[in-house]
């Protein structure tokens, strides 16, 4: 696969899930607005979905997660509100998972609990979006040991393309058990400061 390929995937790939990821805290900011106005909970979503474009799928009539687009989504609900089955139980995107799993326990608590529920989607909203940005702070002060781990990796590699340069015999080195001893030595040292460095990341990173 073309290395510039892969990372141009990954790259489109990380903005298409962080927009996702704002449209859903936006769906959730028009649903406290239009509670706040009056809007009963079972004609909500088909509402909301007017906001967002519908994609060209055509989603099956009885799909509980069309999985396609925001719109079609949220037009799904509309049979869960007939049928007065929990909202958003079985949508895994798009977005987050995570995400539509705690929008659809807010939910199911503001019904059973009789509490306002435009407050606490407001609440939901500010703690995605704070969760959000602690996470592309994360991200960023992460970045500059990410790329001297990167650095480090490859520093060995270079030592010995400059032995090679300075007259070491390369050969030499592979065919003796000194050589072998060394390099072996070597690569497992570099391996295992790999793994650290990365594990030490992970850790960072998570909140």
């Amino acid at each position: 696969m073309n290395p510039v390929k892969a990372v141009m995937g990954l790259i489109t790939a990380k903005r298409r899930a962080a927009q996702e990821h704002a449209d859903f805290i936006s769906v959730i900011r028009q649903a406290a607005a239009l509670l706040s106005a009056g809007r009963p909970l079972t004609q909500l979503w088909p509402e909301v979905a007017q906001a967002h474009k519908p994609c060209d799928v055509v989603p099956q009539p009885e799909a509980a997660d069309p999985r396609c687009c925001m719109h079609h989504v949220l037009i799904a609900q509309q049979s869960a509100a007939m049928l007065q089955q929990p909202y958003f139980v079985d949508v895994t995107r798009p977005g987050h998972h995570n995400g539509w799993q705690q929008l659809s326990a807010t939910l199911t608590l503001a019904q059973h609990t009789g509490i306002s529920l435009s407050q606490i989607l407001y609440r939901l909203a500010d703690a995605l979006e704070a969760g959000e940005d602690a996470h592309q702070a994360r991200q960023a002060a992460s970045a500059g040991p990410k790329a001297t781990a990167n650095l480090l990796a490859w520093l060995p590699v270079a030592g010995i393309g400059l032995a090679h340069m300075l007259g070491a015999s390369i050969p030499q080195l592979l065919t003796t058990p000194t050589g072998w001893v060394i390099l072996s030595t070597g690569a497992a040292l570099a391996i295992a400061g790999r793994r650290w460095t990365s594990r030490m990341m992970e850790t960072a990173e998570v909140p």
